[in-house]
Parts: structure tokens; sequence; C-alpha cells
């Protein structure tokens, strides 16, 4: 029970003050703790409150204050015993402080300090800490065996109770369950422990001190309320004195900090948004959310911050399709990679002498095994996850426990490691190095690491591949001679047979024999597939019949021309610049890919999806998915990456680039993007309710957002051509009428076809012009054209007659646009001008220097906004201009007369898309700020790029991709469009996307240097 305080607690800490004369330690106390989280966290934290905590002034020695030291191991041992420096500092530490959750039982490095502890000092002096779980399954051995009362329980040996409210309830699953599913939880459940120590700080002291937790937490009370009272009244004081002069002194240093604040944080974000363009879009999140961390709401720069971190963010989330998530540095020049079977960790050699696991998820490096002393090349996982096997350039084979870090086996390999492999029951482990001309072959049993067999193969290899049942191996020998390729024992090398040569012919009619380039075990695991530098063969490992040959040239340059779909079902193929699928069983050709732009280098294929993404030498990957190229010329950023991998979903490629030392995460699928449109954005309604769409043969109109679409059917004698841009195609509000302009062949003159969509009637109005500008009523009743020969004519929708004629407004515009009540007209000229004119009365009402995109009559007032250069401006008829000057990066792309310019204005949202021959480009602004918040990147060329704002300003649709392919022997084109379809979040959704994304990521202390983040 805990004593009040008076006398006896006075007393307590008498005695304890006697009690610790009688020797002298170094250290105070010893924390004992397992490397794994929240256990270090709390260590970390344990550590910082005993150094730091005041202890009552009865503690305080010969009348100086008493510091207290502590030792905390902050590395996890790597070998069986404990080091003399741990040794050494568990007899120079007066206590011991353990840590227990239900992993410190499984540690022998912490009951080995227990017991050592024990063993030096007895069993008074330990001071368990409870992180999770109860005592009976959290205290190791050594814990259990304390000395208590015959009627105490462990709880009454239990120092510190530090589990929060959820680690309490029965069906919470532990630390470690937590730790592998959800990161965000783990690091919420250590904050709570880490406020419970707030209290549990002074069991902790008082065990150390020797007095009583109550006394103590009391006397602690007091002290701070002593220190604050004289605080208090020094500071009135000199407040009473320097009144004024503090004030203005704090408020000239407050601005200037301010403003220092706002500087770094600019920096920090214009850093974020480089990293973003390298496409590392986790770091450059992590780096923005670092530079606002110090930005309060009432900063002068604060919504200017706050908008270029949300630009940051939408990069990061809206893509079309595919986009690199993160990279990973590997400071290692020839480092392969390796994806665990569960796939959610990544092997690679790190640095000159060190090996790393990074999670799959947010990239973020989980655990660093040292103990070589040259470069990783080759790490893998076993094929139960438990191993790590880690081959290096300094001619040995290490084997990590993953789990633990622990050392299992140090296998002498000498010469440059070419292969590393596991058994497919992970009994054995295969190195193959190579010496000079020489072939070491090597096989280890993991259960004792005992070699079990080894041979040399004298001559230079090619290639080779190891069995799965580890009894078998195909040889590949460099030299074109009988006997290149043998199937060879693993046992000792002996040759179980000699594969015969493949024949040709050459130009003069002489046979020659074909060199064998790779010869490989099929995923079938029945056959096995041989490539030349012209053919690919399947064989029968049985007998050797041959189940089909394929005669495709193979560039002898290529490292990996050859991938196996899942069980051998399919074959990819790379020959040149082109990539082959073949059918796994056949050999028949299925698909022939060629990225005509991209000049590919390198490849990855997914059989489940029937997906092929080529990287190119410039940087740029392009994705094939059935059929079609889906997505072109993706910007890589860096490095071109020569090892890839897909994850067996298909969702993520891991794409490893030795000359950048990177490793890229790359997205396969947008995250917030919704299902594309597979047509072009042809035109809209006045009021975006409706889309006219193309998808290469047919026209349509949407009425959802391009979720769902109406043919519209206007006959065989009208055929729809690769159209440049949609602007003589309209479609009224109400849906119910189509017009657009066409040429006759037996007439020179373009007619006007207007489509009741209602009744399927057809009516036609011979023009002047093959280019008007068109655009319906708002009621759907009136259809307006303008050209430049005969001015603005307005004519019924019912029967085509003409109702009013405005003659003198014959001059060029891009555009116009109508007040909803008809009455008002703004010309958008070629010359940059915006006219405003009164059809009611027929008079021009004033030049608005910009293009106009929205008018709205409120009453008397007329209101315009627009964007004149990288300006956008609301114009009143009675208030003057208001400009607001958009980012920057707006202004990158050049101008074009064929650019697309789009507001809404219940979102505040202005879609400006690029239409110029060099690059194409889509931003995306908020109208009030002129913030960017997001870009995009469309890749077809082919026609005008368009794009689409719903009436809610909640989706946002772009034109993303054109592709023609020829089939068959007909030539028959068909044209492939997609446009990208958006959901466009509120700030809340963003934020939560953006956490889902980091996945409880942080930025290590070795990235925030790199930075240049300075510690705080």
């Amino acid at each position: 029970m805990e004593n009040g305080i008076g006398k006896s607690g006075d007393k307590d800490m008498e005695n304890s003050m006697e009690n610790g004369m009688e020797k002298q330690y170094k250290y105070d106390a010893f924390i004992s703790y397992r490397h794994v989280e929240p256990d270090q966290t709390i260590a970390k934290e344990i550590h910082r409150m005993i150094e730091g905590f005041k202890p009552p002034k009865e503690f305080y020695k010969s009348g100086k204050k008493t510091s207290f030291r502590v030792f905390r191991d902050r590395e996890e041992l790597a070998a069986r015993d404990l080091s003399s420096s741990i040794e050494e500092a568990l007899k120079e530490s007066h206590f011991l402080i353990v840590l227990c959750s239900k992993r410190t039982p499984l540690s022998e490095w912490c009951e080995k300090e227990i017991r050592t502890f024990r063993s030096l000092h007895g069993d008074s002096r330990i001071i368990p800490v409870l992180l999770e779980g109860e005592p009976d399954e959290s205290f190791p051995m050594p814990l259990k065996q304390l000395k208590r009362g015959e009627d105490e329980s462990l709880l009454d040996v239990l120092a510190a109770d530090i589990r929060p409210e959820e680690v309490l309830k029965k069906d919470f699953p532990g630390y470690e369950a937590v730790q592998k599913t959800d990161k965000g939880k783990l690091t919420d459940l250590t904050k709570q422990a880490v406020k419970l120590l707030k209290v549990e700080k002074y069991r902790i002291m008082a065990a150390i001190l020797g007095c009583n937790f109550g006394d103590l937490k009391q006397r602690d009370k007091e002290r701070k309320n002593r220190l604050i009272l004289t605080i208090s009244s020094m500071l009135g004081a000199l407040f009473l004195i320097f009144g004024l002069f503090m004030t203005a002194a704090y408020q000239k240093a407050e601005q200037a900090r301010q403003e220092a604040v706002q500087s770094n944080a600019s920096i920090l974000l214009k850093t974020a948004k480089d990293i973003a363009k390298e496409g590392d879009y986790l770091k450059a999140v992590l780096v923005a959310k670092e530079a606002m961390q110090s930005i309060g709401k009432k900063m002068l720069s604060y919504l200017k911050l706050r908008g270029e971190e949300f630009s940051i963010f939408h990069d990061a989330i809206y893509h079309s399709g595919a986009s690199t998530l993160t990279s990973i540095s590997t400071k290692n020049k020839l480092t392969y990679m390796s994806l665990s079977y569960n796939e959610k960790y990544l092997a690679y050699g790190l640095d000159n002498d060190a090996t790393a696991i990074a999670s799959v998820e947010n990239g973020e490096v989980i655990r660093i095994f040292s103990g070589h002393t040259q470069q990783v090349k080759l790490p893998l996982f076993s094929h139960n996850d438990k191993m790590l096997a880690t081959s290096s350039f300094d001619s040995t084979c290490i084997v990590y426990d993953v789990e633990t870090g622990e050392s299992l086996a140090k296998l002498e390999i000498p010469g440059i490691p070419m292969l590393t492999k596991f058994s497919d029951d992970d009994s054995a482990l295969f190195c193959i190095a190579f010496r000079d001309n020489l072939a070491d072959f090597y096989v280890f049993d993991t259960a004792t690491w005992e070699e079990k067999s080894k041979f040399t193969i004298t001559e230079p290899i090619r290639h080779a591949d190891i069995k799965g049942d580890g009894t078998e191996a195909l040889v590949v020998l460099n030299a074109n001679v009988e006997g290149q390729l043998t199937r060879r024992s693993m046992q000792d090398g002996s040759i179980i047979d000699v594969l015969p040569k493949e024949k040709a012919v050459d130009i003069n009619g002489q046979e020659y024999e074909l060199s064998y380039r790779q010869a490989s075990y099929s995923g079938d695991k029945e056959n096995i597939l041989l490539l030349t530098d012209s053919s690919i063969k399947k064989l029968s490992l049985s007998d050797y019949t041959e189940l089909f040959k394929q005669s495709i040239k193979v560039d002898s340059n290529d490292l990996k021309p050859l991938v196996e779909g899942t069980n051998g079902e399919t074959i990819a193929l790379q020959s040149y610049s082109k990539i082959y699928l073949l059918d796994g069983k056949s050999g028949e050709i299925s698909d022939e890919i060629y990225f005509s732009e991209l000049g590919t280098k390198y490849f990855a294929y997914h059989s489940e999806t029937n997906t092929v993404v080529g990287f190119g030498a410039d940087g740029h990957y392009s994705i094939w998915r059935n059929k079609v190229i889906v997505e072109d010329k993706l910007n890589y950023g860096g490095a071109l990456p020569s090892e890839l991998k897909f994850l067996q979903d298909g969702s993520k490629i891991l794409a490893n680039s030795h000359d950048g030392q990177t490793i890229k995460i790359i997205d396969m699928k947008s995250r917030i993007s919704e299902e594309p449109i597979y047509a072009r954005i042809v035109s809209y309604s006045n009021d975006f309710s409706k889309m006219l769409l193309y998808d290469g043969s047919e026209l349509s109109f949407s009425s959802d957002n391009g979720k769902s679409s109406e043919i519209i059917n206007l006959g065989d004698n009208l055929n729809f051509g690769l159209m440049k841009n949609g602007s003589v195609y309209q479609i009224s509000n109400d849906g119910r009428y189509f017009t657009s302009v066409w040429q006759k062949l037996s007439s020179p003159k373009p007619f006007l076809l207007l489509y009741d969509l209602e009744t399927q009637e057809k009516q036609e109005l011979e023009l002047n012009s093959i280019s008007p500008l068109l655009r319906f009523s708002d009621d759907g009743k009136a259809l307006y054209i303008l050209d430049a020969k005969e001015g603005l004519k307005v004519y019924s929708t019912a029967d085509l007659t003409e109702m009013e004629s405005y003659p003198e407004l014959q001059e060029s515009a891009t555009s116009f646009l109508l007040s909803e009540d008809g009455e008002l007209l703004v010309l958008n000229r070629f010359s940059g001008t915006a006219s405003l004119y009164s059809l009611a009365n027929r008079k021009e009402l004033g030049n608005i220097p910009g293009q106009v995109l929205y008018i709205k009559k409120n009453g008397e007032e007329i209101l315009l906004k627009g964007i004149q250069n990288n300006t956008a401006f609301t114009w009143s008829n009675q208030t003057d201009t208001k400009t607001v000057a958009m980012d920057d990066a707006c202004a990158q792309t050049p101008l074009s007369f064929d650019d697309i310019n789009l507001y809404n204005e219940k979102s505040g949202l202005l879609l400006m898309i690029r239409n110029n021959e060099i690059e194409r480009k889509a931003y995306v602004v908020d109208f009030e700020s002129g913030q960017l918040k997001m870009s995009f990147t469309p890749s077809v060329k082919a026609y005008d790029v368009n794009g689409y704002i719903s009436p809610d300003g909640t989706v946002l649709a772009i034109d993303q991709n054109y592709y023609a392919k020829i089939y068959g022997d007909d030539s028959i084109a068909h044209d492939y469009m997609s446009s990208a379809v958006y959901h466009i979040l509120s700030e809340e959704e963003v934020e939560a996307e953006i956490e889902k994304i980091l996945a409880g990521r942080v930025l290590t202390e070795e990235e925030k240097e790199q930075i240049g983040i300075t510690a705080k």
C-alpha cells in the first residue's frame, strides 16, 4: 500500500539515502529489452526519463543535485554469448529494468542478461515493466523464479504496468501481429504506452531510489509547483518593468521566426516537388509533411504553403494508371534483389558490405544485416521466408535468420558469386561461383550447414540452372562444342546426359551447329526450355521429345530475353524491340507486341493479367494488356532498370537499376482513378450534364460521367474519322438534340445536321463555313451558329427556321458563351481579347483582356471569370477586376490555339489542357487561389486532348491514350482510345489516402540529413 506524505515518508527517504551510500555504481540502471517495436521505443523513453529525472533534495549527494546514468544496448547481438561489454555493464549497474512483452521470453539474450544480473546482485534490484499480456506469459523464466512470499503472485513482482486499454482486452492479438498487419495502429499504441509512463515512471524511480511511490510522486509535484511559482513571480516582475519593451521585442522576434520558418518550409516543399519529379512520390509526401510541421494556420503564408503541400499530395495519388510509388537507394551497383515468398519484403545488397530488407508496401527499411566485408551481389529468401542467404564478393555466403537478424551460417564460397538457390523444400542451399575460368558448384545442408557436395567444371560457363529438387543441373558452356549442353548430377558433377546440338543451314546451304545461350527447367517441372539466338525449343525432360520449336531471333546482348508464366503455361520472349507471347504447350505465338516509340530494352511479363511492360533506353515505359497498349511512354525517371519483378497479383513491379543504384516500386494501377472511359471525349453540353464520346467507330453520349453511353446512329452515309477536335459536335443540355457539320461529295458546300435523339428525325441546313462555332441555348430550343462571314444566327431546333440574325458579329473567334437568359454573349477572339455583347440591345458592352470561361448575370451585375496568360481573373461591371497569379508550373508548357480551358463554378476548379505539338499537359488549378492542385501528362498526340468536369465538380475526365493496331492480312486498323476518370477527393479524403500510402513510414535520420532537415 502507498504511504501518505509525512514522517514515514521522510524516514523512507532517509533510509534510501543511507542504502544508496553502500556502493558506487557506474550505471544506476541497465535496461534489458528486445529490439522490436514497441519495446525499443519504450526502452528509449525510459532511458531518457531516468536520466532526466530530478529527485527531491533529500536525495542530493553532499548537497549536490543527483544525476542518473543508464545503460541501454542499442544494437541487436549477433553472437550466442553476451559480449564482455554487456557483462561489464551488468556488473556496474545498480538495478536491472526488464521490459516484458510476449516476445521477451523468446529472447535468449534477455534471459541471459537477467541470469547474469541475478548471479552478480541477487533478486532484490530487478524492476519488471509489463508492456503486454500477463506476467506468466510475458516474464522470461528467470523473472518467474524471483524470490517472493508464499502468498505473493507474479503481479507483486511487477514494478510498472504500461499496458494501454486496448492491449488489456482479451481479443488483443499481440504487438507482433499488429506490427505485421497495421503499423499505424502499432505507432498509436506505442504513443499510448509512452503516455502511461508519465505516471508509471514514479514507480520505476521509487524502486531505484528505494522510497514510496506515492510519496515520490507528491514530492515531485510539490517541486514543480514551487518552480512554477518562482518562475511566475520572476516573470511577473520582469514583465511589469519591461512590459512594453518585451512586447515589441517579442513581436519582432516572433515575426522574424515565422518568416524564417515559412521560408524554410517553402524550400522544403520545393525539394519535395523535385523528389516527386524523380518518381519518389512517397518520399516527396514525407518531406512535404515535414515542411508543414511548424506552420501555423495564422501564419501569413499558411494558405499558400498548404496549397503547395496538397499539390504534392495530389501528385502522389492522382495517376491514370501506373506510377512509381517510391525509390529505395541501394548504394550498390552490383546487387540483385530478392522478393520474399509472402511478398511483404524485398532484400538487396546495401552499400559496400551490408544487406537490407525493405517493405514492399512503402519501401521502409525494416532491417539491416551486417557481416560481409565487400558488396553483396545475390540475396535470396528461402521458400518459407525464414532464412536469407547473401552471397558477396568477399567469397562468403552468410545465411541470416530473417526474424532475429542472427547469423545462422557463414559459408566459404571463393570467387565471384553467380547463383544462389534454395531447394524447393529448403533442405539444401546451392551456390555457384566463378574462379578464373572455373565454375565451382556447392551444396549445403540447411539443417547443419555442412557441405554435402562440391564439384568443379573446368571450362567457362555461359548459363546454368539447378532443378528445384536439387538432384541435377543444366549447364551451358561458353564454347560452341560437342557437349556444350549437359545435364549433371548435383552430387558429384557427373554428366547424366549430353543434349544434342541444334543445327541450321547458312545462305550457302551449308549445315552448321547453333550455339545454346540458355537452358532452364520449365515451370511445369516436366520439361526444359532451350534457347539459341534464332529459336526457342521445349523438350520433355524424360525422353527429350520435342514438344515445340519456334524460330524467333534473339539479340545476343539481351540479358534476360525469356520469361515464363505461371507453371510454364505461357512464355514471353524478346526479339530485339518486339516481344512474342507463346503458348507454353504448343509454342504457338498468341501475340506480337511492339512499342513503336519506345525502343524496348527490358521487359516484365505477368501471365495472369496478360500484361507486358516494356522499358525503353530513353527512360520511359509502356504497358500492353490484352492486345492493346493501355499506357504509353510513361516517365520512369532515373537510370534504366535491368531487373524486374511482378508481384503475383500484378499490382506492383519492382524495378532494380544497377546503374542508378536504385530500386523503384511501381504501382500498376491508380489508387483513386475510376474505370476509364474506352473512348475519347469529343464535346459536352453547356452544363456538362452530357458528354459526347467517340470510341474509334461509333459516336455516343453519356449522362453519367462516362459510366455508360447511348450510341448516336446517324446512318451509313455519315462516317466518323480520326477528327482533330470536336468543336463542330454539340449536344443540348437535355440530351435531345445533337448537331454537327458535314461535307457531301455531291456539293462543295458543307451542311449542318441537327439530329433529334428522341424522335430520330434529321434536319439539314446548308452553311457557308466548314468550321462554324455552334452552341445550343440552355433550354435546348435554339441553336446558335457563328462564323466570320455571316455573323451570328439563331435557329429554332424544332424546324431550323431562323429566329434572329446578328450580321455585325462578323469576327473570327475561338469560342463564345451565352448568359443563362440568352441576353448576353461573350466572344473569345483569336487576338486574346473577350468582347461582351448585349444581344437584347445589339450593343457592345466592353472588351476584357483574356479568355472568358464563365458568365453570370445577377440582377444588374454582370460577372465574368476567365484566364489571361498565367493569371485567373474575375471581372464585374460594378467592381474592380480581381486577378490571381497561378502557380508558375502552369506556365512551363507552351500555349497553342488548340488549348482547352474549362471552369466549374461549384468546385472552383479550372482545367487547362495544353495541346501544343511539343508536349501535352493538363493542369487542374484552384481558381480562387491560383494554386496548382494536380497535373497530368496525356500520351495522346493523334488528336487534340479534351477534358470534362462533372456539373457537381466531383469527377474529372481527360483523354489519356490512343493506340492503332493493324490486325490480319486485310490491314484494317482498329483505333483504341481511352480517357482517364478521376474522383475529386476532399481534403479529408486526400489526407486519408496519403496515410494509406505511407503505411506508417517516416523519414529516417539518414534521409533527413540527405535532404538537409536539421534536428529540432
